[in-house]
């Protein structure tokens, strides 16, 4: 995954300290005022009150239009958000929440824009959340990756596995089987995000397991490897015996060319395409059980959120719903052309990693989750959640879905 690796390329500057910023806040409609002047007088000999001078229905139809002017709603109020995400300015994953900007202002007529920005805009990328919290931007963009140093528990929001589960059936959990009550919890209450009203969107496809000089053809090739990753994923390869060095997305190329690092993993096809991995090494290995996928999340700022009427409430909860949705079929399009283009055009090797590698990883990820579950509470509830619901779904996908390699076989795709 890209973890640091997006943030720190970041577009203008992920890691640049505290930068000005426009107020965080709303643009406020304007109501026109109505003014009703009383006509009276001193004189009552002389003169007669304006209203007394009116025939009797044209007194009606006056007094009845000023109640209806009266009675006139004020004019519909529209916000306006400030927003950086982790992520730099190309990243897929910043584009995200550039499309989901663009239909919550088309839904809302308009009347709610959010102005989004790159990691480092305005905050060091990893400082998103403290930021939206704290009130210096209205709302936010990441993923839970990014706060496994806060707590470790992030990752199960993330990337870990899940018991099997892809991204797009964690977020299934996330909706049906208390995952979402579970990140609030984390969010509001082991990070002490009180301010902070969460949404968790756009899940990803599995992670490759990345770049190398050669295949791996078994787990002796991972003793000592050189290879880079973020995350919990640090303490799964440390495990399998890899010599995990953490650098940042927009330094993995060159140290790669620098001999720093000998392997490593970043996000997916077209992220790596275009981080510039396949003219550094020609060797891409997949699948792998060491990233299974991967859900952001979209911060706001919870007073910014209760003062949105109902309405728009609702467009940014459905809308990030649909922008989930468009950003994984979106995906499905974008890497399978990316990776036709690498192995057709870029001399790049696909080769498949071995079962036993594979195999490997759980065994790795099983030690890791249960190391952390055995220090932490929170940590175990969470796994005892995924657990229950990974035991129903993971099973039944096995059982219902067809095996793909017969497809494969049948229509020459393999």
């Amino acid at each position: 995954m890209r973890a640091g690796g997006a943030t720190r390329s970041a577009g203008r500057g992920a890691g640049a300290g505290l930068k000005s910023r426009p107020a965080p806040g709303r643009r406020r409609g304007h109501t026109t005022p109505i003014i009703i002047a009383a006509v009276s007088s001193n004189n009552e000999d002389n003169h007669m009150s304006f209203l007394n001078k009116i025939t009797g229905s044209a007194r009606s139809a006056t007094i009845a239009g000023l109640m209806a002017c009266a009675a006139l709603p004020a004019a519909a109020q529209d916000f306006k958000w400030t927003v950086q995400t982790a992520y730099a300015s190309g990243d897929d994953l910043h584009l995200s929440f550039v499309r989901l900007a663009e239909m919550v202002e088309a839904m809302s007529g308009g009347r709610l824009v959010m102005e989004v920005s790159p990691g480092g805009a305005f905050v060091p990328s990893f400082d998103v959340l403290d930021a939206v919290n704290d009130g210096v931007i209205d709302a936010a963009g990441g993923d839970a990756d990014y706060w496994v140093g806060k707590h470790p528990a992030g990752s199960l929001f993330a990337s870990a596995p899940g018991f099997g589960m892809p991204s797009i059936d964690l977020m299934g959990w996330m909706a049906y089987g208390g995952g979402k009550e579970l990140f609030d919890e984390y969010i509001n209450e082991t990070l002490q995000m009180t301010d902070t009203v969460a949404f968790l969107l756009s899940p990803a496809q599995a992670q490759p397991f990345g770049w190398f000089e050669t295949p791996v053809t078994s787990t002796k090739d991972i003793k000592g490897l050189k290879y880079r990753t973020p995350g919990l994923p640090v303490d799964v390869m440390r495990e399998m015996g890899a010599a995990v060095v953490t650098v940042p997305g927009s330094e993995v190329v060159p140290a790669l060319e620098q001999g720093v690092i000998e392997a490593a993993e970043y996000f997916g096809p077209k992220a790596d395409m275009i981080l510039g991995l396949p003219d550094v090494r020609k060797v891409y290995m997949m699948p792998s059980y060491l990233q299974l996928g991967l859900i952001q999340n979209f911060f706001i700022s919870r007073d910014r959120w209760e003062e949105l009427p109902d309405d728009l409430q609702a467009i940014v909860t459905y809308g990030v719903m649909a922008e989930s949705a468009d950003f994984y079929w979106k995906g499905l399009d974008e890497n399978s052309k990316a990776l036709a283009t690498m192995e057709n055009e870029m001399g790049v090797q696909v080769a498949e990693t071995p079962r036993d590698v594979m195999e490997a990883q759980l065994v790795a990820w099983t030690a890791v989750l249960d190391r952390y579950a055995g220090q932490d509470e929170f940590f175990a509830k969470v796994l005892d959640s995924q657990r229950e619901f990974a035991a129903r779904v993971v099973p039944l996908k096995a059982r219902i879905n067809p095996p793909a390699d017969i497809a494969l076989k049948h229509f020459g795709f393999d």
